[in-house]
């Protein structure tokens, strides 16, 4: 009697202790690859949200301190010197002046010196004024390079006293500019119309400045974007790429033409 309620206790606490099946292993083993899967999944989310917002976050950026940027220095075109005495090659014969693009730039005897790296069928423009700081009539040229493997906007500074110059990159990721002038052509000094080359530069009154900037990073959106940035041939703008692009505008009226 006591060996056979012995036997059957020990059966118990066998039965009590006994593993996993085959079965609840598998199941066991399939939820947690669906739950690894979905944590995966949304870190890669995550990750791609995080580069889509600080791409747009650094094209926003670029986009507005460049309008800013030309906007300040294209105010002072044709500013001169109020010290008493002009200089003596002033005024110059345009204080502004444009190229529509072209599939190269102009010529080195237009623009002072050379350019390089210039992005074809791009705007070009140049800006003249009296600078106090260096005492001297100052160049600045404007336009779209890719000479660091991005397109982005240069300028090129000419010291007309001394004819030194120098260029640098202001921002990376400047795709295009296109500009259009607001030109008088009735001597009322009202502007009549727009143009992307003036018939009379020394009857601009306004520029009206359109730049288009892009991510430096590519696969972020699902498909090729389309803008409605008008380019030098008419047609509107569709990328190649699955970069971010946004267009970003300013009109800009000259303050020493307004009367």
């Amino acid at each position: 009697m006591r060996l056979s309620m012995y036997l059957a206790s020990v059966y118990t606490q066998s039965s009590s202790q006994r593993g996993f099946t085959l079965v609840e292993l598998m199941i066991s083993m399939t939820i947690g690859l669906f739950l690894s899967a979905g944590m995966v999944a949304l870190l890669i989310g995550n990750k791609q949200s995080y580069r889509d917002s600080e791409n747009v976050a650094r094209v926003q950026e670029t986009g507005r301190f460049a309008v800013e940027y030309l906007a300040k220095n294209v105010r002072q075109s044709g500013l001169q010197n109020f010290a008493g005495i002009p200089p003596a090659n002033w005024p110059p014969t345009n204080y502004i002046q444009g190229w529509p693009g072209a599939t190269s730039a102009p010529s080195g005897a237009i623009l002072t010196v050379g350019v390089s790296g210039y992005v074809k069928n791009t705007d070009l423009f140049r800006i003249t004024y009296y600078d106090t700081n260096l005492s001297s009539v100052v160049t600045y040229t404007y336009y779209v390079s890719n000479t660091s493997g991005l397109p982005g906007l240069r300028e090129q500074k000419t010291v007309v006293n001394t004819t030194t110059t120098t260029n640098e990159e202001l921002l990376e990721s400047v795709y295009d500019m296109q500009l259009r002038y607001g030109v008088d052509t009735t001597g009322d000094d009202q502007i009549d119309n727009y143009f992307n080359t003036a018939p009379d530069w020394n009857r601009v009154l306004a520029v009206k400045i359109d730049l288009l900037v892009g991510s430096s990073e590519d696969n972020l959106v699902d498909a090729a974007m389309s803008l409605p940035f008008e380019k030098n041939d008419g047609t509107f703008f569709t990328a190649t790429n699955r970069r971010i692009y946004q267009m970003f505008s300013t009109t800009v009226a000259l303050r020493n033409r307004m009367k």
